[in-house]
């Protein structure tokens, strides 16, 4: 699958930083996406796609035949073209995680993709979608972590079909949060705050000096640090062996700065690091290694 099969407009970010695919509404565009994700999570890669189907001039990712009625057939053809799409992006920009983020139509389109290929998204936030039929599970989506949103009198989607999602997701193996406000199909200001808090673990894993992370090496030994406050830093420390791992061996973060999650983020940045640079990592550490079983999707990362 060509990775130009769709019109996309994107933002470059430094290698190995998380990839935000971003899919717009029904006669919605990239450029608001854009938008959108630099909103929400500023200093990853984005890339938002134009819909590549015309319904009476308004863009969208898949047919229909009706409000809420789907063309199933088309909607598997933009689910593959899809599932292509973000599996081009991600090997050509070297993204630590793929994170999905559609509103309405791009939502949903975005959820098929999901049910065929879960493992290739590290998350994936749904803002008002609408799923009429029971999933087809392609893969267990264990672990992955959605946010869904919504509204409590959405003429478009309803809240009972909301409901019925949250379920499937669950039930699928999904980490699922529901964030609610009582309008319609607007998107609100207290979603995109739930989209931001969601997204926050990932805001460490974007590599460049906006994290406020410096990375150090001498010989095999490194160490990643950041500003902590009042002169003091946060800092992790790794050696490197000569099997290519990534040996982390302590995390510390002074009194008056713990809480805010800078050891997290120190822990992405490794981890990010690791990825784009094929390392494996031995995480030596207590919290890191309590890091690596809150994430089963590093496994991969860790020697067999």
């Amino acid at each position: 699958m060509s990775e130009v099969s769709y019109r996309f407009l994107e933002a470059d970010a430094a290698p190995g930083a998380p990839l935000l695919v971003l899919c717009h509404g029904t006669g919605g565009g990239p450029n608001e996406m854009l938008g959108l994700g630099r909103a929400v999570l500023g200093g990853a890669a984005m890339v938002a796609p134009a819909g590549d189907v015309s319904e009476g001039g308004a863009a969208r990712f898949f047919r229909r035949t009706g409000e809420g009625v789907y063309d199933m057939d088309d909607l598997a053809r933009g689910t593959a073209k899809m599932v292509g799409f973000i599996e081009d992006q991600k090997a050509r920009r070297g993204a630590s995680a793929v994170i999905g983020l559609g509103y309405s139509n791009g939502a949903n389109i975005l959820a098929s993709s999901f049910f065929a290929k879960s493992s290739l998204f590290e998350a994936l936030v749904l803002l008002h979608p609408l799923i009429p039929f029971a999933p087809e599970w392609g893969e267990s989506a264990s672990s992955r972590r959605v946010l869904v949103t919504a509204g409590e009198r959405d003429p478009i989607c309803p809240p009972a079909l909301t409901h019925r999602l949250v379920s499937w997701l669950e039930e699928a193996g999904a980490d699922v949060t529901a964030e609610w406000h009582p309008g319609g199909h607007e998107l609100r200001q207290s979603e995109i705050d739930a989209v931001s808090r969601f997204l926050s673990p990932f805001a460490g894993a974007e590599t460049g000096t906006e994290t406020g992370i410096e990375r150090e090496e001498s010989g095999t030994r490194g160490r990643y640090r950041m500003a902590a406050g009042k002169g003091q830093w946060a800092e992790l420390t790794y050696g490197r062996s000569d099997a290519g791992e990534m040996v982390i061996d302590h995390t510390f973060v002074p009194p008056v700065a713990r809480g805010k999650g800078l050891a997290e983020k120190l822990t992405l940045r490794a981890v990010a690091d690791a990825r784009a640079e094929g390392l494996t990592v031995v995480p030596l550490c207590s919290y890191v290694a309590a890091q690596f079983r809150r994430h089963p999707e590093w496994s991969d990362l860790l020697r067999g």
